[in-house]
């Protein structure tokens, strides 16, 4: 078994979460593979795993011929109940043109393309407005969120949850949780679901996130090896050594 893991030219890892991947993989027994450019990698079995920055995964991915669907997961149908707000589809163009201010967007497809944010007026769009092509986004009605959580999902069971944003003595609802997860009948192997809490004490669900390459928030090692196995067997269609 073996975990590419990616890193800088220096051979460092990449960031935090590599190197957390790496503790852990290794913990596990696992082959460790240092990477920079996934390009690189001449390896076709898609047992061994990849842990890296969004596009490199994914790229991994095409590179070992296996089809992913390109929308995300960010606000599955079944969890509509928990979102709590307005969320709608729409595009950058749309937006400006109809001067729909107050709201958050971010991609729908293309990740990377820019990170979520509120738009207040037209100086947000610099550099958002591409005259070549339209770029679908989703829209939300802002909630002012006063303290946030990243909850862990591995195989429909909370694996850890992790506050990383707000107060640390507020407390999230775990039978909320729980609920939020027998409701999602589509979800993948491994996912999170962030909630949030607004000054009014209401939690909402901000957005779901894909298993495939998170941040690790401080979850341990073990788990967090476990959490990104979990989900690269899935999309390859191998077995989950860490399925313990």
């Amino acid at each position: 078994m073996k975990a590419y893991i990616q890193t800088e030219k220096s051979g460092e890892f990449y960031n935090v979460n590599a190197f957390i991947a790496y503790e852990g993989f290794k913990k596990f027994g696992f082959e460790i593979k240092k990477f920079v450019d996934v390009d690189e990698i001449s390896d076709k079995n898609p047992e061994n795993i990849i842990v890296g920055g969004i596009g490199n995964v994914r790229r991994r991915l095409q590179n070992l011929n296996i089809i992913r669907q390109n929308k995300e997961i960010d606000y599955p149908e079944e969890l509509k109940p928990f979102l709590k707000r307005q969320i709608w589809s729409s595009t950058i163009n749309e937006i400006f043109n109809k001067k729909e201010w107050n709201i958050f967007i971010k991609p729908q497809i293309e990740t990377k393309l820019f990170a979520g944010k509120v738009i207040k007026n037209e100086m947000d769009f610099l550099g958002l407005i591409d005259n070549e092509r339209d770029t679908l986004i989703w829209c939300s009605e802002l909630v002012n969120f006063k303290t946030e959580w990243r909850c862990f999902i591995r195989y429909k069971e909370i694996l850890d949850i992790r506050r990383y944003k707000g107060d640390w003595d507020t407390k999230i609802d775990i039978e909320l949780v729980k609920d939020a997860i027998s409701q999602f009948t589509l979800q993948p192997n491994s996912y999170a679901l962030d909630f949030g809490i607004d000054e009014n004490g209401e939690i909402f669900l901000v957005e779901v996130n894909d298993g495939h390459s998170l941040g690790t928030y401080g979850i341990s090692s073990a788990d967090y090896a476990k959490f990104l196995s979990a989900r690269w067997s899935e999309l390859t269609q191998t077995e989950d050594y860490l399925n313990f």
